[in-house]
């Protein structure tokens, strides 16, 4: 029965332990399944393997360049996620573009402002706030209310599965788990199978466990 036992709890570690490993905050240390450009990086394993060398005041001309009206939300999510872990090195340079998706946003009340500046500068504040834990160095001045502008990006740009799934990663705290699950199952409700979006998902499964199927079977009703 020992015998059993411990077979048993070295089959469990082998499925568990790299999911506890890759745990974190879900908008820094999850990479997307995005082949669209990004910000340069390494090719290290893990999620933090910036390129070497990476000249970080070039980061703000860099981010805002990737962030063009065309450029996919996830491949938005990626870049903003890079950004920040470049940032984190330096808060003058993580300052410096905060401002300046602040800048591009303008404000949430301004029918005129563009909503994926409003995604981008919401998104980007959530992974800065995310990051002061999985990066102890990181700080910088963060007044808005991220999930809001992503909400308010949601409202003007219609359904987008992949802004649902941004929504969904920024709102994984338990205190938040209702809000978090209604997004996840609008994300699944509109990812095509092998789409960029899917492969996101099922690459983020150490993020939601079993809570990806009961949003599927919600989803599916």
């Amino acid at each position: 029965m020992r015998h059993a036992f411990r077979r048993l709890f070295l089959v469990t570690l082998i499925f568990v332990v790299p999911a506890i490993a890759q745990a974190g905050p879900p908008l820094l240390c999850f990479p997307m399944s995005t082949d669209a450009q990004s910000l340069p990086w390494g090719s290290g394993p893990g999620w933090k393997t910036p390129k070497p060398g990476y000249d970080l005041a070039a980061l703000t001309g860099d981010t805002l360049a990737l962030l063009g009206p065309k450029t996919p939300v996830l491949a938005r999510m990626e870049t903003l996620r890079r950004a920040a872990i470049y940032a984190s090195a330096d808060q003058k340079v993580a300052a410096r573009l905060v401002e300046s998706l602040r800048a591009r946003a303008g404000r949430v009340q301004d029918s005129t402002s563009d909503p994926l500046a409003q995604f981008d500068l919401g998104y980007f504040v959530e992974t800065v706030r995310q990051a002061r834990h999985g990066l102890a160095s990181f700080k910088a001045d963060l007044p808005e209310d991220g999930y809001a502008l992503v909400r308010a990006a949601l409202a003007r740009r219609g359904p987008d599965p992949a802004m649902e799934y941004a929504a969904a990663l920024i709102t994984t705290s338990p205190s938040q788990r209702a809000l978090s699950d209604r997004h996840l199952r609008a994300a699944l409700d509109g990812a095509r199978p092998g789409s960029e979006l899917a492969r996101t998902i099922a690459a983020h499964t150490p993020i939601w466990g079993e809570r990806i199927e009961h949003a599927r079977t919600a989803a599916a009703r």
